[in-house]
């Protein structure tokens, strides 16, 4: 009889606290194809596209020289994001590829997908050294900005990692400030 008790009391209490693990952060993922964007602008110096992402975020991506630009949500193009690369060539696509990939923390509020952050995988260069690394945003209804570069190569559970980022610092990080490198680094040009 006191083990069926011990038993049921523990059963009870693990009901009691799923509440709390029932509602996990979350990812959602987009994927973003140049050939489905809508041109903003095409000159030899910069070009510049509007990508569908998550209702009411869409996705601004632009290259200039060898460094590629991502932001977003409404008017993502004057957002802090939006002038935010890495200090080395970089590219949102692999090779000749057009096609990538952009991971959305968020939560949900009221039934609706509330985005906080979003991670996305650079490809680097520097000389003859090749390199990935992922980038962390803060992403609100108003503002998006680097929070941090987690060297991909480097760390060998990279994508864990910044996933930890986006939900611990992300939220409250101050767009002001500069972007973090978070992990171990030296692998990859960042």
């Amino acid at each position: 009889m006191m083990r069926w008790k011990i038993g049921a009391s523990l059963a009870l209490a693990c009901m009691l606290h799923a509440p709390v693990s029932a509602n996990p952060l979350k990812s959602l993922y987009t994927t973003i194809e140049l050939e489905g964007c809508r041109k903003v602008r095409s000159q030899a110096e910069r070009r510049e596209w509007l990508c569908a992402g998550l209702e009411g975020y869409p996705v601004f991506i632009a290259e200039a020289g060898a460094r590629t630009f991502v932001s977003v949500g409404a008017d993502a193009h004057k957002r802090r994001a939006a002038s935010q690369s890495l200090g080395t060539a970089n590219a949102l696509f692999r090779g000749t590829s057009r096609r990538a990939t952009l991971e959305w923390r968020f939560v949900r509020r009221d039934g609706k997908v509330v985005p906080y952050a979003t991670i996305q995988r650079y490809f680097t260069r520097a000389g003859s050294r090749d390199g990935e690394v992922l980038v962390v945003t803060k992403v609100t209804a108003s503002e998006d900005c680097h929070v941090a570069h987690v060297d991909a190569i480097a760390n060998a559970d990279a994508i864990a990692l910044a996933r930890s980022i986006a939900d611990g610092e992300a939220r409250n990080f101050d767009c002001a400030a500069e972007p973090m490198r978070l992990g171990k680094t030296g692998r990859s040009p960042m």
